[in-house]
């Protein structure tokens, strides 16, 4: 494999799993991780654009992901030079506030890269499953 594409999947790597991290503890700047016009879908619900973002963000119940499985897959599309997009799918489960159920829990991510340091969330979405059974 090209050593370019391996450090940019590491650097990608440790983006969503700092975004989900965020998500989880810091979600009053989740927000930032979006360009203006990005888009936020969760369990159906639509947002797009900060503001949209940020007042979702402080209306959600708290949420605690675990993550299973990070799948990063780079797309082949006509973009600046240094800009690379990837589609991102993520398998894991979630608790939301503290009604300790478990459930399990898909999300697609596309992220923008900048190279070297610049990365955004164009779009993100997710969709959960029933509680997990004992």
């Amino acid at each position: 494999m090209n050593d370019n594409i391996e450090n940019d999947e590491s650097t990608i790597l440790k983006f969503v799993q700092d975004f989900f991290a965020n998500y989880d503890k810091n979600r009053h700047i989740l927000h930032t991780l979006f360009p203006e016009d990005g888009t936020f879908i969760v369990l159906g619900n639509r947002m797009s654009g900060h503001s949209a973002i940020q007042q979702a963000m402080l209306t959600m119940a708290t949420t605690t992901h675990q993550l299973f499985s990070i799948d990063i897959v780079t797309l082949d599309m006509q973009l600046p030079d240094k800009v690379q997009m990837f589609q991102v799918l993520c398998a894991g489960d979630v608790e939301f506030g503290n009604d300790g159920q478990i459930h399990g829990f898909t999300a697609t991510l596309l992220v923008y890269f900048l190279k070297p340091s610049i990365l955004n969330v164009v779009s993100f979405s997710e969709r959960c499953q029933w509680p997990k059974l004992s």
